[in-house]
């Protein structure tokens, strides 16, 4: 399989079944203090020649975020949480969360590596996807995006989806995280 380099990421290795998917080794992630593997999405080289460029400033952009933005972002966290504990009940909620709050949601979120894509509609952007489990979402999991890696632009389960405007069919101008980039 073949190889790309970046500064920052060092080596992705094209995936034997998903030729448009490279993947890394982990690489230490200071925002959330641990070392994570990097994957590009829907990556092929010869038709988009800026990609690897966008996703070393969206990496370096990443990697400057302090783990403090957790706390500035832990209210969109909170909203996840409530949204999900809506639909499963208070017996859907695990017993050390029923006392959760924006200082504590975090203990509950576990990172488990990085996504980088390009948005295909609107801005085409480079967004990175922090994939995490998590406490109060075992099946669907929960996704970070951030658009450039500068700023938090969706929170939701792991759908696939890179904003919340593509998920939902509406206009950028409605997505409000998107719009407050």
């Amino acid at each position: 399989m073949q190889q790309i380099n970046t500064p920052t990421i060092g080596t992705l290795t094209q995936n034997e079944k998903f030729q448009e998917w490279w993947r890394s080794a982990a690489i230490n992630i200071p925002f959330v203090g641990m070392d994570l593997p990097v994957t590009f999405m829907d990556f092929i080289p010869e038709n988009d020649a800026l990609f690897l460029k966008e996703a070393e400033e969206a990496i370096q952009s990443f990697m400057n975020l302090e783990s403090t933005y957790k706390f500035q972002i832990a209210e969109h966290v909170m909203a996840n949480f409530k949204e999900v504990a809506s639909y499963l009940g208070e017996e859907g909620i695990p017993k050390e969360m029923k006392n959760v709050n924006l200082l504590s949601i975090w203990n509950f979120v576990y990172p488990t590596e990085i996504f980088m894509s390009r948005r295909h509609k609107a801005d085409k952007d480079v967004y990175l996807i922090l994939a995490c489990e998590c406490e109060w979402e075992k099946e669907h999991g929960l996704q970070f995006v951030f658009r450039q890696g500068r700023k938090l632009t969706r929170v939701s389960d792991q759908d696939g989806h890179l904003t919340n405007a593509d998920a939902f069919d509406i206009p950028d101008s409605e997505d409000k995280l998107l719009r407050d980039f």
